[in-house]
C-alpha cells in the first residue's frame, strides 16, 4: 500500500528531526527539575493521574464502538456498565490531576520568586550591566509563571507520545493496512508541523529580546521623565522606541507566518488523508471486511490521532518556548556576583569616626582612587567636591562597602568596616541619594520600614522639614504615594527620604548631592537640617552647592582620583585654585535648569 522508498524517506526524515529533539527535551527536563525543585512524589502523582485520565480518554472510541455493538445486541447491562465505569474513573483521575497541577504551580512559583528576590538582594553593582531591568521584570512577571506550568506540560508530552503509539497499536489490531497508512500520515504530519514549530520558537525568542529592550528603555524613560522633558530628549527616545518596535514587528510578523503554517497549512494534509481513509473504509465495508463499529472506531481514532499529534507537538513547542524562560531565570540565578567579603562583628557601640588609610581602588585595571588618606571625626560635617569623574562618589561607595579597596583600609572607630556583619553595618551607615526611591504605598508605610513608632515618624519629618506639608494633605500620613512618589514634587520626595534616614538612627549619614532634585526654596532648608543632624551624626556629603560647601566643617577637593586639598572654606579659597573654580561656578538652579548639575 505504501511504497518502500517513501517509508525509507519517512524513516530518515523522522530520525533526523527527532534525534536532536529528544536530546533537547531530556536536557530541558533536567534543567527544569533542578530549577523548580519540585518534590518527586508530586511529580509522580501528576504523571500517574495524567496517565489514567488520558488512558481513559484514549479508550473512548473503543468504548463507543463496544456500546454500539451491545446496543445492537440489546444488551443494556453491558452498555451501562461500560459507560458508568468510564465516567467515574475518568473524572476521578482528571480531578486528581487538576489538584496536583494547581499545587505544583503554586509551589514552583513561590520557590522561584524567593530564589530571584534573594539573588537580587545579594548582587553587585555590575548586575544590571549584564541583565537589563526590563528582562528582570519580565522574568518575575511572566517567565516563572510559564515555568510553573511545565510539570503538567511534561506529563502531557509523555502521555501524548504514549497515546499516539497506543492508537497505532489499536488500529493495527483491527487492520494492519490501515495502521500502515496511519503511521505514514503521522510521521509526515509531525515532520512538517514540527519544522514550523521550531521556526516559530526561534522567532518567539527574537520577539522576547526586543520586548526586553522596549521594557528597559520604557522603564528608563518613566524614571527620568523630568530630565527628559527639560533637555528635550523625548523625540530621540521616541524614535529609539520606534526602531525597537519596527524590529519587534518584523520578527512578530515572521512568527505569525509560521504560526499560520502550523495551524492552517498543515491541516490540508489532514483533509487529504481523511478523504483517503473514508475511501478505504467504504471499500472494506463493500467487501464485507468491516462493519459500522469499525467505521466509528477508525474515524474516531483518526480524529484522536490528529489531536494527540497536535497536543504532542504543542507540548514540545511550549517546552522550547519555556526553555527560553528557564535560561533567562538561570542567567539571573547563576550570575556570579563579585561581592566583598564581610565579617560577623555585631555591635551598636559605635562613636562614628571614619578613617581612610592609604586607600587605592582599581576597577577593570583602571585606578579610580589613589592613596587616599582622610579622617572624619564624629559630629563633623565633611563636604566632598570635585569635577565629574574625580572620584567623590566612589568614596561614598567604598564607605557603603559596595567595593573593597585594592589596597589600604577603611576604619570605623578603629575597626575595619569589612569586619562588621551586614545587618550591623547597614544600621550604622545610611545614605540619601540624588534620586531617592519611594514605594507605591502610604507615607506612613514608607516610614514603617525603618521605625513603626508614629511619634518618632512625626519627629523625624519635623526635623526634615516635611511634616507641615504632610499635614496639609487630605489623608495626612496615610496619603498613598504613586509609583516612585510621582504625585509629590522631587523636593518633597527627597525630604521624606531624609526623614526615613533620620529614623534609621545611623551614626554616619551620607548625602549624595541631595539638592539636585530640590527647588530653590526647599534647598534653603538643607543647611539648617544638616546642622540639626550634626548634633548626633557624622555627616559626609557630596555636593556642588556653594552654600553647603561654606557651611561644612571641612572640605575635601577630589581631582582625578586623588585628594588635592583638605581644609575649611576660607583655607581652600586661599590654597586651592580648583576649589575656587568649583565654589564660584554658577549654579544651574539659578538659571532655571536643574540644581547643581
Amino acid at each position: 500500500i505504501i511504497p518502500k522508498s517513501y517509508l525509507i524517506f519517512l524513516y530518515i526524515s523522522f530520525s533526523d528531526n527527532f534525534s536532536l529533539e529528544f536530546y533537547f527535551i531530556g536536557k530541558f527536563i533536567k534543567e527544569y527539575l533542578k530549577l523548580a525543585e519540585l518534590k518527586p512524589k508530586y511529580i509522580v502523582i501528576n504523571v500517574l493521574s495524567a496517565f489514567f485520565y488520558k488512558g481513559f480518554s484514549l479508550l473512548l472510541p473503543l468504548i463507543a464502538s463496544l456500546i454500539i455493538k451491545y446496543l445492537t445486541l440489546n444488551d443494556a447491562k453491558m452498555t451501562y456498565s461500560f459507560l458508568i465505569i468510564f465516567l467515574i474513573l475518568y473524572n476521578l483521575a482528571l480531578y486528581v490531576n487538576y489538584k496536583i497541577y494547581g499545587f505544583n504551580v503554586n509551589y514552583c512559583y513561590d520557590k522561584m520568586t524567593k530564589k530571584i528576590l534573594n539573588k537580587l538582594i545579594g548582587v553587585d553593582n555590575n548586575f544590571t550591566r549584564y541583565i537589563s531591568k526590563g528582562r528582570i521584570m519580565n522574568s518575575i512577571n511572566s517567565d516563572i509563571i510559564d515555568i510553573g506550568d511545565m510539570n503538567d506540560e511534561i506529563s502531557e508530552l509523555l502521555m501524548g507520545f504514549i497515546q499516539i503509539i497506543a492508537v497505532l497499536v489499536i488500529v493495527a489490531c483491527y487492520n494492519i493496512y490501515l495502521s500502515l497508512i496511519l503511521i505514514a500520515f503521522s510521521i509526515t504530519y509531525i515532520i512538517i508541523r514540527n519544522k514550523a514549530d521550531r521556526k516559530l520558537n526561534y522567532y518567539h525568542y527574537k520577539v522576547q529580546v526586543q520586548d526586553d529592550k522596549y521594557s528597559t528603555l520604557l522603564t528608563q524613560i518613566t524614571s527620568g521623565l523630568q530630565e527628559i522633558k527639560t533637555f528635550n530628549m523625548l523625540p530621540k527616545l521616541l524614535q529609539k522606541l520606534k526602531n525597537i518596535q519596527n524590529i519587534f514587528c518584523k520578527y512578530y510578523s515572521t512568527k505569525r507566518h509560521y504560526c499560520t503554517v502550523r495551524d492552517n497549512d498543515v491541516k490540508l494534509i489532514n483533509y487529504v488523508f481523511r478523504y483517503f481513509l473514508y475511501i478505504c473504509l467504504i471499500y472494506l465495508m463493500a467487501k464485507g471486511k468491516a462493519d459500522v463499529s469499525v467505521l466509528v472506531l477508525m474515524t474516531s481514532y483518526h480524529e484522536y490521532l490528529i489531536n494527540y499529534i497536535d497536543s504532542f507537538i504543542s507540548s514540545t513547542s511550549t517546552i522550547r518556548e519555556v526553555n527560553t524562560a528557564v535560561n533567562r531565570v538561570n542567567d539571573i540565578l547563576e550570575y556570579n556576583s563579585h561581592n566583598v567579603k564581610v565579617g560577623n562583628l555585631d555591635t551598636k557601640d559605635i562613636y562614628g569616626m571614619l578613617e581612610f588609610k592609604d586607600v587605592s581602588l582599581k576597577i577593570k585595571n583602571k585606578e579610580v582612587l589613589h592613596n587616599i588618606n582622610l579622617k572624619v571625626d564624629h559630629n563633623e560635617v565633611l563636604a566632598i567636591v570635585g569635577e565629574a569623574g574625580s572620584g567623590k562618589t566612589m568614596l561614598l561607595n567604598l564607605i557603603l562597602r559596595l567595593f573593597e579597596p585594592t589596597s589600604g583600609k577603611i576604619l570605623l572607630d578603629n575597626t575595619n568596616i569589612f569586619d562588621f556583619s551586614n545587618d550591623t553595618y547597614s544600621s550604622l551607615i545610611s545614605i540619601v541619594n540624588q534620586k531617592p526611591f519611594i514605594f507605591n504605598m502610604s507615607i506612613r508605610k514608607n516610614l514603617d520600614f525603618v521605625d513603626k513608632d508614629i511619634k518618632n515618624q512625626i519627629e523625624a519629618c519635623k526635623k526634615a522639614g516635611i511634616n507641615d506639608f504632610i499635614e496639609t494633605l487630605p489623608d495626612g500620613y496615610n496619603t498613598i504615594l504613586r509609583e516612585n512618589g510621582s504625585n509629590i514634587s522631587g523636593g518633597q520626595k527627597q525630604m521624606i527620604s531624609i526623614a526615613r534616614t533620620i529614623l534609621s538612627k545611623s551614626e554616619v549619614i551620607l548625602l549624595d548631592d541631595i539638592t539636585t532634585s530640590l527647588d530653590p526654596d526647599t534647598a534653603k532648608l538643607v543647611p539648617k537640617l544638616i546642622n540639626e543632624l550634626k548634633k548626633d551624626h557624622t555627616i559626609i556629603m557630596v555636593t556642588k552647592k556653594p552654600d553647603l560647601m561654606r557651611m561644612a566643617d571641612r572640605i575635601v577637593v577630589c581631582d582625578n582620583g586623588n585628594i588635592s586639598a583638605v581644609g575649611t572654606h576660607k583655607q581652600l579659597l586661599e590654597q586651592s585654585e580648583l576649589y575656587r573654580m568649583l565654589e564660584s561656578r554658577k549654579s544651574p538652579s539659578r538659571i532655571g535648569v536643574f540644581d547643581n548639575d
